[in-house]
């Protein structure tokens, strides 16, 4: 099988030396695109993993390394001074790329949240959060802002398990639920208050109100995403329950959760739940996150 290789016009094609040694990276056109518009392309290797990848602004690529001991370098149309010479090549390997998923565990690389360290200086900065990670920024990004990540008031970074979100979540409904605020318009500064009287922190509650919203108004009012609240209600009630036996049994349950003001829909668990032939409700295998 033979293939040519090309060289762009701005190659430096002579380097004052009669040796040269080329390393070889097979890609896509996706990455060339990157690479032409002189966008920043990193390869990232930590402890954490033994792989390198290769990162453009916005995609991961796994690099890997290709052994090519019977592979050799053709070369045509070289002339030096008009004269003809010899070249003699020997490839070893060339290194070939993939797109992978993002290599992002905050499980493993954050402290958790919890009331014993939330004053202690050990919550890594961003710049600390991508040194862990094998991601292109804009999927850190991403990952970061659809996982239960805290961030401090000093931009430490922190693992919120999910459990502790939920029983969050719980006091802050209780206290909307009390006070009779609407879904659309709850005041962010004296709910997180109310809430932290309850068990949790103002970080906390503060953070959990955020994480639930669907915008913050300039007056500091929360638009509250009731949808995104009732899908992680609806899994929380299947930690106990594994099936209900009809929908309106689970809508009833889910209602209970709620505060007064807010009407629970099926149309809010599409994708979440599953209801068999019989009108038995289970979870989804896939539990999506939105």
């Amino acid at each position: 099988m033979a293939s040519a290789v090309h060289f762009s016009e701005t190659f430096d094609r002579d380097n004052g030396s009669c040796r040269k040694r080329l390393k070889l990276l097979e890609s896509d056109q996706c990455l060339l695109d990157t690479l032409e518009r002189n966008l920043e392309v990193q390869f990232v290797s930590n402890s954490n993993t033994s792989d390198t990848v290769l990162c453009t602004p916005t995609e991961t690529f796994k690099v890997t390394k290709v052994e090519s001991s019977n592979s050799t370098l053709l070369a045509s149309g070289c002339l030096i001074g008009g004269t003809s010479g010899i070249i003699r090549s020997s490839v070893r390997f060339h290194w070939e790329i993939c797109r992978t998923t993002p290599r992002v565990d905050f499980r493993l690389s954050l402290p958790v949240y919890s009331d014993e360290n939330t004053s202690v200086g050990v919550a890594p900065s961003l710049t600390q959060v991508q040194s862990y990670s094998q991601a292109s920024c804009a999927e850190l990004e991403q990952t970061l802002q659809t996982s239960t990540i805290l961030l401090n008031e000093t931009g430490g970074h922190f693992y919120l398990k999910e459990t502790t979100l939920h029983q969050c979540l719980d006091q802050i409904l209780m206290v909307i639920s009390l006070k009779g605020w609407p879904p659309s318009a709850i005041p962010l500064k004296a709910c997180a208050e109310d809430a932290a009287k309850h068990g949790s922190d103002i970080i906390l509650t503060t953070h959990c109100l955020k994480h639930f919203a669907l915008f913050l108004s300039p007056s500091g009012k929360v638009n509250l995403d009731v949808r995104r609240v009732a899908r992680t209600l609806t899994r929380s009630l299947f930690v106990t329950k594994e099936i209900y036996e009809s929908t309106r049994h689970l809508l009833n349950d889910l209602h209970d959760c709620l505060p007064a003001q807010i009407e629970p829909a099926m149309s809010w668990l599409d994708g979440i739940i599953t209801v068999s032939v019989n009108g038995e409700v289970a979870l989804a295998t896939d539990k999506g996150r939105t």
